[in-house]
């Protein structure tokens, strides 16, 4: 089994760009593991130990990643034909409220955002438990377009480019298994009792 799923072709991200379109968000990208988010035309949603957040400020979380130096990688899901902004955002809302807060055993923060990609990718969603699981799944619907990060710079291994002009990279996504992630739940909702 590999140990890394590469992510390629990282740009710097913009506030300009992330306003606009869906995009998988992977916050704290370099910890195992990282939290995982969606965000439409400037919305965010996510589940955690807290609940779910729906309709959160993007601005707000862009703010706070800068603040404090996350290292957050952004995937532009590609816009489905058929669908409209508002009927997505009205779908990863049902999707992220479905779930009472991200428990052990019951949902972590891939939970509804699996769902919202069967549904509207139509992603197999039985053998999806972790995002690397996910991702696949995506490329092969030709769901994911151009990838975005913030305070990544130090996490990425240059792509050389023709003009020799660097900015791009690649970043190795560690490996991990659900129970790294229900033991993030469980340190979670010990900071929270």
């Amino acid at each position: 089994m590999q140990s890394t799923y590469k992510i390629s072709n990282l740009l710097p991200a913009t506030e300009v760009v992330l306003m606009n379109d869906i995009y998988l968000v992977l916050l704290y990208a370099t910890r195992i593991p990282p939290h995982l988010l969606i965000s439409i035309n400037g919305k965010i949603f996510t589940l955690s130990v807290k609940g779910a957040t729906v309709d959160g400020e993007l601005p707000a979380l862009l703010t706070l990643i800068r603040r404090k130096s996350i290292e957050t990688i952004f995937i532009r899901l590609a816009l489905p034909p058929l669908f409209t902004l508002k009927q997505l955002t009205e779908e990863i809302r049902n999707c992220t409220l479905a779930y009472p807060r991200a428990d052990i055993g019951i949902a972590t923060c891939l939970t509804p955002i699996k769902d919202f990609c069967h549904s509207i990718y139509d992603t197999e969603s039985k053998n999806v438990n972790l995002i690397f699981d996910l991702l696949p799944k995506l490329q092969a619907r030709n769901a994911m377009s151009d990838c975005y990060q913030i305070n990544m710079k130090n996490y990425l291994t240059p792509i050389p480019s023709p003009q020799g002009e660097g900015g791009n990279g690649s970043f190795e996504l560690k490996m991990y298994e659900v129970n790294d992630v229900y033991e993030a739940i469980r340190k979670s909702s010990l900071v929270m009792a």
